[in-house]
């Protein structure tokens, strides 16, 4: 057996506030996420819980901090800005991987006011270098030093990016688009689609064990139309055919587990509930994954643990939950 990697599993903390979001406000669809935050979501998300769930984070030696989105509440500069300082918090760029949220793409808002904020945290390997590579059938050894000054964050187009790390290799998906009011869907497009095929063939033909990340669910369960990825049955048959080793998404700030029947082995994919959740209903309250990957040298295959750590209010920390995912 080869050395332990540890990765944790965060996602929808939502800790920014709107308080004098001024002029940005007024377009239909911030005014409508205004309301839900006044008389809703400020309620039921504490950054004294993120901060809370950073301590322990970092208590936990991880190797890597894997984030799916949702940082802020409807896109204004001054929430990445805020956003920005917390992801600072929890760790180096080099260490935590970023994908954007639907709510990190609430109104169409032009990238050196919005993802560029995080761009270091969003890179990883260059789509000019991952194309490259994958037309000679080989991925990356090792992904490069992240640019911790980067100016200039992945476009939707960019994506899937990818990073290394040992043995591990993660994958970042872009379902973040702009749409109308009320609506919360997500989407990968057919070019991203593409892609992720091959780096998945790609990367389980060299060994690696591979985690998918995205923010919008992959398994509909009772997600209506308005909320969820359009193309998910498209996803669902690539990771059908390809395998993943882990699929870890967002958005619906419960836990979900479901399993993939795929044509190497099963696929868990796994969704988090929100990292500074206060608990406004029993199945909300907040909490982040831990993971736990060993490879078995003579077999080739990867051994997979998971621990829930949840908030535990008379604390005011977070402790180990006893509960499995797996």
């Amino acid at each position: 057996m080869t050395a332990e990697i540890r990765f944790a599993h965060l996602s929808d903390w939502h800790a920014t506030t709107l308080v004098g979001g001024g002029l940005g406000l007024l377009r239909l669809k911030r005014l409508a996420g205004w309301a839900s935050w006044r008389f809703n979501r400020r309620h039921r998300h504490s950054r004294e819980i993120l901060e809370a769930a950073i301590r322990d984070v970092h208590e936990q030696s991880v190797d890597r901090i894997l984030v799916t989105g949702d940082l802020t509440h409807v896109s204004l500069e001054s929430e990445f800005r805020t956003a920005a300082g917390q992801l600072e918090m929890l760790g180096s760029p080099e260490k935590v991987f970023l994908i954007p949220g639907n709510h990190d793409c609430y109104v169409p808002v032009e990238p050196e006011r919005s993802w560029d904020h995080w761009a270091s945290y969003l890179l990883g390997t260059s789509r000019s270098e991952l194309d490259a590579s994958l037309a000679g059938c080989v991925v990356p050894k090792a992904t490069a030093s992240i640019d911790s000054a980067a100016k200039r964050a992945p476009r939707h187009e960019d994506y899937p990016t990818l990073r290394i790390h040992g043995r591990l290799a993660l994958i970042g998906l872009c379902s973040a688009i702009p749409v109308p009011v009320l609506r919360a869907r997500g989407e990968l497009g057919a070019a991203q689609l593409d892609r992720l095929e091959v780096l998945l063939e790609a990367l389980r033909e060299q060994g690696y064990a591979r985690v998918v990340m995205l923010h919008h669910p992959v398994i509909a369960t009772d997600e209506s139309a308005r909320r969820a990825l359009v193309d998910a049955a498209q996803l669902r048959a690539i990771l059908e055919r390809q395998g993943a080793d882990l699929v870890l998404h967002g958005h619906k700030h419960r836990r979900r587990v479901h399993f993939l029947e795929g044509r190497h082995d099963h696929v868990p994919i796994i969704g988090v509930p929100s990292t500074s959740e206060v608990g406004s209903q029993p199945d909300k309250r907040a909490q982040y994954h831990l993971y736990r990957l060993r490879a078995d040298e003579s077999s080739g295959r990867f051994e997979l643990d998971a621990e829930i750590r949840g908030y535990d209010k008379d604390s005011g920390s977070f402790v180990h939950v006893e509960e499995s995912l797996f």
